[in-house]
């Protein structure tokens, strides 16, 4: 069991990050879309945008808990 939390600690501190600048380009290019394109709809928002913003949301809060048990294993004395 040990492993398994070991692996998930360095896993969500390699991925998140990446899922999180994911989520920020895709509500960026949304945001693009939206400012200056005249024809943009919601209704044109693909499911794929929405998993990708959602999930960008979500590992940003499992990195902040990833990072709140680094500084209390590496950094308490």
């Amino acid at each position: 069991m040990k492993d398994i939390k070991c692996i998930w600690f360095w896993f969500t501190l390699v991925v998140c990050p990446l899922l999180i600048i994911l989520g920020v380009a895709t509500f960026a290019q949304l945001l693009g879309q939206y400012m200056y394109s005249e024809q943009f709809s919601f209704s044109s928002l693909s499911s794929f945008q929405i998993a990708f913003i959602g999930g960008g949301v979500c590992a940003f809060s499992v990195f902040l808990s990833t990072l709140k048990e680094v500084k209390i294993c590496f950094f308490a004395k």
